[in-house]
């Protein structure tokens, strides 16, 4: 597949792939990483059999989003390895300051790694880990219509009236160059990064989960209630399921929902 300039996105440290259709750009990674090089980046606005968390089905009509996945080597790990759990976090930064970038100011990050506008969630992401490196990728809703939402909860660029999506014919290449050039300085970051902790300053500005009242939900175990309070090293959720000495949970895995205080 060609490797093409999207809005200066080629001149950088990585190509991009561009593909009018892929099943999963994800799997499609996956499947070449032990010949991918770092920052391998393939991206379509057609996913046809796209993956969320706990393999749930992730499907748009064909255009009314951008999937983007982004391969990055472990062989230039960061000098702490426990800060392999930092990465999805980063990804969800990169792409809350690339939504903020193409006009969504109150763009905020729910924990672990999803893009919310006005509370609605506009992207999601997912990382795969494997034996030469961790593949990252990116759904963001682009021209999806209200009509299209997969669920009441969802938004996208046109619903929020950021984009024209009659006229914007450069969409896809402002979203790759905001959202890549974003995630390539984070990386380089967390790459440097002496310690996990060293990276909490980076994500905590953005993260709309702090300081509210949330239920996660856990594979196998009850719902936790309560609120967030900080991250740990490891970038874990920290929930406090009470008030005063209740105990603090660390959180590494779950669906958070925020509640609203009554």
């Amino acid at each position: 597949m060609p490797k093409i300039d999207r809005v200066g996105v080629g001149r950088g440290p990585f190509g991009v792939e561009w593909r009018d259709s892929c099943p999963s750009t994800n799997s499609e990674l996956v499947r070449r990483a032990a010949e991918l090089p770092d920052f391998a980046v393939l991206a379509t606005d057609d996913q046809t059999a796209g993956r969320g968390r706990l393999d749930r089905v992730w499907s748009a009509p064909p255009g009314a989003s951008l999937a983007i996945s982004v391969f990055i080597r472990l062989d230039a790990a960061p000098a702490d390895p426990q800060g392999l759990g930092w990465l999805p976090l980063l990804a969800g930064v990169a792409m809350t300051r690339a939504v903020r970038e193409l006009g969504a100011e109150c763009a905020g990050l729910k924990w672990p790694n999803d893009v919310l506008v006005r509370g609605r969630k506009i992207s999601g992401v997912l990382t795969e880990l494997t034996a030469h490196g961790v593949v990252i990728g990116s759904g963001l809703n682009t021209r999806m219509t209200e009509e299209q939402l997969p669920v009441p909860t969802a938004t996208s660029l046109a619903i929020e009236g950021i984009v024209d999506v009659e006229t914007d014919a450069l969409l896809a290449d402002r979203v790759l160059a905001a959202y890549l050039g974003a995630l390539r300085d984070l990386v380089a970051q967390w790459r440097e990064a002496p310690t996990g902790a060293a990276l909490r300053p980076i994500v905590v500005p953005v993260l709309d989960t702090l300081g509210a009242a949330v239920r996660v939900d856990q594979p196998g175990l009850a719902p936790l209630r309560g609120v967030a309070e900080g991250l740990d090293d490891d970038g874990r959720l920290l929930v406090r399921s009470g008030e005063g000495s209740s105990p603090v949970v660390a959180v590494s895995a779950g669906d958070v929902t925020h509640l609203r205080y009554e």
